[in-house]
């Protein structure tokens, strides 16, 4: 593995980027998007040679955002490129046939054009989209609390969903089409069911997660020390707004099995305490980084176990698109019959895990100076590209063969036969269903934090001394933009 801060100035007066994306479909990846704080997203081709030394050439510019861009995606086809803004707009764009230079700008080094497609305005900032896997919709996190569907093909918002109390950050969309999840900085993971018919396309809340009550802790602490049964209050899954993060990016498996929640708290009884305290004192508990996984056949349900041991919050988690044949070494934690590669990124470093044995393969630490905040796989799975909000982005690479075997048929990556249909009705398809992964009982045993949900959540959010000092540690400083101002979630009053 071998990491290497790419010396590119990205975007103008080195501002920061907000996210980055590749585009699908080919090996290696024709495109690299980036999104910037100069209100522009910007198009690269990024080689590397056989020392895994990357450079990057750059395409074009895409100029029709007037504030900060926060997200950049294409669709599994690569035909259509998305991004969102501080503008509250979120374009749809497409190549052009030929270059074409924008009023008032001179781009002598432009090699191509993307026109846009599609405008659709929120009216308030957007923090986060996701497509659809038919290319036909797209997924959009808003800062007005709510989740938008927009219907690309047909060119209308479709669904809107207002269930969160606090900034919509992060959204994930299912790849075999049937749920959609967002993370909000009320600290609740959100998953809803998709009910799409004919022309109608509805969401329906299946899940609301907002606390744990540590009973998976309690059990084993009462078989071995035998403290008070007395129940203990309920604490949160995720840090508050008064973390200073601008995205809580969660993803999907590639096979759509498992769900990644980043931005997690656990609380755990502080042992040194607990060994010392005295009769009748409350037990202390200490608040671990982790990022809470949930399982597709359990999404109605609270995270089945959470990988903690991160130094700083997770702000984003992204899988490789590809496969591999297990190890055989061990049982795996969850009974799927190949392992999947993914990364964690948090302020400052970036973790690699695979399914098998949820254990890190590797980490990189102190890329940038100031906070990460996107990550993307290359297509191939033997690169990883990472944003930051100091300007510029590096380039995680690994070795072939690192990860292990391929499944059988992955040696090549093709774009999806799905096409998008402009002109078309919304094609409804219903997605194949694969064997829905669950837990083994090997190492589950190591993370289950045994979470519940609870359903009637007060509309003003209570935040503990503690949480506020663990969050005031962690907070990244992000520099303000002259001429420019980011909304950035604080907490206004504490209620007790």
């Amino acid at each position: 593995m071998k990491a290497t801060t790419i010396s590119v100035h990205w975007h103008d007066e080195c501002q920061p980027v907000y996210s980055i994306n590749f585009q699908p479909g080919t090996v290696p990846a024709l495109r690299l998007a980036t999104a910037g704080g100069d209100n522009n997203v910007r198009l690269w081709r990024l080689k590397h040679n056989s020392q895994k030394e990357p450079s990057v050439e750059y395409l074009c510019t895409l100029r029709k955002h007037t504030q900060a861009v926060n997200a950049v995606r294409f669709d599994a086809s690569g035909r259509m490129l998305a991004s969102a803004s501080d503008d509250g707009l979120l374009l749809v764009w497409t190549l052009s046939q030929e270059v074409v230079t924008d009023f008032g700008h001179q781009d002598d080094d432009a090699v191509e054009s993307w026109s846009v497609l599609q405008v659709h305005n929120t009216n308030l900032e957007i923090y986060d989209i996701a497509w659809s896997p038919d290319l036909a919709r797209v997924a959009v996190a808003c800062m007005d609390n709510t989740l938008k569907v927009y219907n690309i093909e047909r060119g209308l918002r479709e669904a809107e969903m207002a269930t969160h109390a606090h900034y919509v950050q992060g959204v994930a969309w299912d790849p075999k089409g049937e749920y959609l999840a967002t993370l909000s900085a009320d600290r609740s993971v959100h998953v809803h069911k998709i009910e799409s018919l004919l022309d109608t396309f509805k969401l329906s809340l299946l899940l609301k997660t907002y606390k744990t009550d540590q009973y998976g802790q309690l059990v084993s602490v009462l078989r071995e020390k035998g403290v008070s049964t007395a129940e203990k209050k309920p604490v949160h899954l995720f840090y508050s707004e008064t973390l200073q993060s601008f995205f809580r990016r969660l993803a999907f498996s590639p096979d759509g099995s498992l769900l990644l929640a980043p931005l997690g708290v656990f609380k755990k009884e502080d042992e040194t305490a607990a060994d010392s305290q005295t009769e009748g004192a409350t037990n202390e508990f200490v608040s671990l980084n982790t990022v809470y996984v949930f399982i597709r056949s359990g999404l109605d349900r609270p995270p089945v176990c959470h990988i903690p041991g991160l130094p700083k919050p997770a702000v984003a988690v992204s899988f490789s698109p590809l496969m591999y044949k297990l190890s055989g070494n061990g049982s795996p934690v969850f009974a799927l019959a190949y392992k999947m590669i993914f990364a964690i990124a948090t302020q400052n470093s970036v973790f690699i895990y695979d399914t098998e044995k949820l254990q890190p393969l590797g980490m990189v630490n102190n890329l940038h100076y100031l906070t990460i905040t996107d990550i993307s796989w290359e297509n191939d799975g033997q690169a990883l590209m990472v944003s930051s909000a100091e300007g510029f982005c590096s380039m995680v690479a690994f070795e072939d063969g690192v990860f292990g075997e391929l499944m059988e048929g992955q040696k090549e990556v093709k774009p999806p036969k799905v096409e998008p249909k402009l002109d078309a009705r919304p094609v409804n398809t219903l997605p194949v269903r694969r064997a829905e992964a669950k837990p083994a009982q090997s190492l589950i045993s190591q993370f289950v934090a045994a979470p519940i949900i609870v359903k009637d959540e007060p509309s003003t959010l209570q935040t503990s001394s503690k949480d506020n000092e663990l969050a005031s540690q962690n907070q990244n400083l992000v520099p303000e933009e002259q001429n420019k101002k980011r909304v950035v979630p604080t907490l206004l009053q504490d209620y007790k």
